[in-house]
């Protein structure tokens, strides 16, 4: 069974939240990726929101990891890990979306808890778990 590591960030300004939205799914999700031979977590966290949003992170601490035993865009079984970590954006206006990212938002936490938008599985762990407030 395939086996893969991600790690990202949680970037949360003013009751909004950081994200973004590639070609691949129809959710928003939290940028950041699949952690690379030799990375560690955090650097891996640091390249991924660089790669997708052109974006610098200082990384405050860990959240809660979620494992997930089915791909969400293809229904293929494999387990995922998503590693969090509560991040500080350094460089707000530097943010842009990089191919393969076709959109960054801001969402209202409020208005993810109430389900206004179609957010990625992790999203609503977080929110659940406490660590998205």
């Amino acid at each position: 069974m395939k086996f893969i590591v991600a790690s990202g960030p949680v970037i949360i300004e003013d009751g909004k939240l950081l994200v973004n939205k590639d070609d691949k799914d129809d959710f928003y999700k939290l940028p950041g990726g699949t952690v690379e031979s030799g990375d560690n977590l955090v650097d891996s966290c640091k390249r991924e929101f660089k790669e997708e949003v052109n974006g610098e992170v200082e990384i405050i601490k860990p959240l809660n990891p979620m494992m997930i035993y089915k791909n969400p865009q293809t229904d293929e079984e494999m387990t995922i890990v998503l590693i969090h970590y509560l991040g500080k954006l350094l460089n707000k206006e530097d943010l842009k979306p990089l191919d393969p990212i076709k959109e960054i938002q801001w969402l209202d936490v409020e208005e993810i808890k109430q389900g206004k938008y179609n957010v990625a599985p992790n999203i609503n762990f977080l929110i659940e778990k406490g660590d998205i407030k």
